[in-house]
Order: C-alpha cells, then structure tokens, then sequence
C-alpha cells in the first residue's frame, strides 16, 4: 500500500512522503507543504483518513481512498484513473 501512495503522489506532482505509521498500523503522508494526512485501517476493511483529529473520510476500498486523497492534496491534478500494478498478456 506505502508503494501505490508514493506513486499516486508522484503521479500528481505532489512533493511528499508516505511513512508507515507503526502506532494505529497505517500509513502517514507528510506533504511539503505541511499537510499531514493519516491513512489508518479500518475493521473488517476500508480505510479511515484524517487530517490532525478530523476524519476527513471513510472509505471501503482503494479507489474511493485515492480519490479523496488526490481532491485533498492535488485539486489541480488531472481526474482519470490510476492504474494500479500491471496485468499479464498471457
């Protein structure tokens, strides 16, 4: 999962960092300007996502998770899909 953050801010030209975050199991994004958003499990499944002490979202799958993250972090980013991980031919 701390690959497919990386490269979604990658691919919308946001300078940042994803960190695991060992305490709640999740994942941080630190951003260079200073937005720091946590990306923490939530049981059975899905993803809760909150900026500080808000929940700025709950999300049972990947895609609604990228979403919301590229509307918080890359309005500017174009809208389309991202592709995750790569599919055989054969």
């Amino acid at each position: 999962m701390a690959c497919v953050l990386s490269g979604a801010l990658r691919l919308w030209d946001v300078a940042g960092a994803v960190e695991r975050d060992e305490e709640q199991g999740g994942f941080i994004l630190a951003v260079s300007n200073g937005t720091e958003i946590r990306i923490v499990p939530r049981a059975p499944h899905g993803w809760l996502v909150m900026r500080g002490r808000e929940t700025i979202g709950v999300h049972a799958g990947v895609p609604g998770l990228l979403r919301q993250l590229r509307e918080e972090l890359a309005p500017h980013a174009k809208v389309g899909r991202l592709i995750i991980g790569a599919q055989s031919l054969l």
